[in-house]
């Protein structure tokens, strides 16, 4: 999902000074000799929502997920205040907060779903120890049947009560996003032929030892370039230069018997540039599983379109390597 992020109105500014302390901080504006204890949701990674978003975001990769497996990441929860670490016991209880999720997509212009009750789990009732400073629980995620690759997913936790102390006003809900991998997802040799029926100063960038095919859905990957374009784009050589096609990155969608039955253009079909992708059905268009059920390799033919009329008709292998780096 394209993600889109644009300049409130300028009559927004002044409602979002007013409301500033409200607004998520890198890190919690108190001091803590002066203030009550604060408990709230520590940073796990990096903070990946916009400034001043309503509610603070962290991503996780979660790596390859069959049907029934389960992968995890973790959340952080914190005590600010006057001493060091709790003074005591603190029961933190959490609960997942629908409309929180729906604030920070109005907020932060995403999409984010709930995910099915049956994809995950986690600790509703935690205790930071007297002593203790940070408590660390892990979220569960079930690649169960309702598990949707075609739907972005984010959980929505806060802070429901604490038995001693408050509840931080910056921090005290987070939202937990996360995806998953299919299994194509990974770090493929690239080698094939190319050709550009208009323009003959373009020819094919051959191999490539280090292409990825990056999850789009559950049954479909996007062509991602790590060399020249460092996006979703094909690499060119165009006057035997190193370049690439703007605007266009096959998108294969795959069946389940590995049969490739599609090919789309990931920026659109056709792009603001008028390009698309389509299956050359003359083509291998299937993927090699090995043994153990895994790929070994992608064979795919196909074509881009400029303006509706075929362009630059591509055959290609892709030979696993190995995993993406999470």
């Amino acid at each position: 999902m394209l993600m889109k992020h644009i300049i409130k109105k300028a009559s927004m500014v002044v409602a979002a000074a007013v409301a500033l302390t409200s607004c998520v901080k890198d890190h919690l504006a108190v001091d803590p000799a002066q203030s009550n204890n604060v408990i709230e949701f520590a940073n796990t990674g990096n903070i990946v929502s916009s400034a001043g978003a309503v509610h603070p975001r962290f991503a996780s990769d979660l790596g390859n997920l069959p049907v029934g497996d389960s992968s995890t990441f973790v959340v952080n929860l914190s005590y600010s205040g006057a001493e060091k670490a709790a003074p005591n016991d603190i029961t933190i209880n959490l609960s997942v907060d629908p409309a929180a999720l729906d604030a920070y997509n109005a907020d932060d212009e995403t999409e984010y779903a709930l995910p099915p009750a049956s994809a995950y789990h986690f600790p509703t009732s935690v205790v930071i120890k007297k002593g203790e400073k940070v408590k660390q629980i892990t979220v569960t995620i079930v690649r169960s049947p309702e598990y949707n690759f075609d739907t972005s997913y984010a959980l929505p936790i806060k802070i429901a009560s604490v038995s001693s102390g408050i509840i931080s006003g910056n921090f005290g809900t987070a939202i937990y996003s996360f995806t998953a991998r299919n299994v194509y997802d990974g770090v493929y040799k690239m080698e094939g032929t190319l050709n550009d029926v208009t323009t003959s100063a373009i020819t094919g960038d051959y191999p490539k030892d280090a292409m990825q095919l990056i999850t789009y859905s559950g049954k479909a990957v996007g062509l991602y370039d790590p060399y020249v374009a460092r996006n979703y784009g094909h690499p060119i050589k165009s006057g035997g230069s190193g370049s690439y096609y703007g605007s266009f990155s096959p998108v294969f969608l795959i069946d389940d018997d590995g049969t490739i039955t599609k090919v789309t253009n990931y920026y659109g079909q056709p792009s603001s540039n008028a390009r698309a992708g389509q299956l050359d059905p003359t083509g291998v268009n299937k993927v090699t599983f090995g043994a153990d059920g895994k790929v070994v390799s992608i064979e795919v033919s196909y074509i881009m379109l400029q303006a509706g009329a075929p362009r630059t008709y591509f055959n290609e292998k892709f030979t696993y390597v190995e995993p993406r780096p999470r």
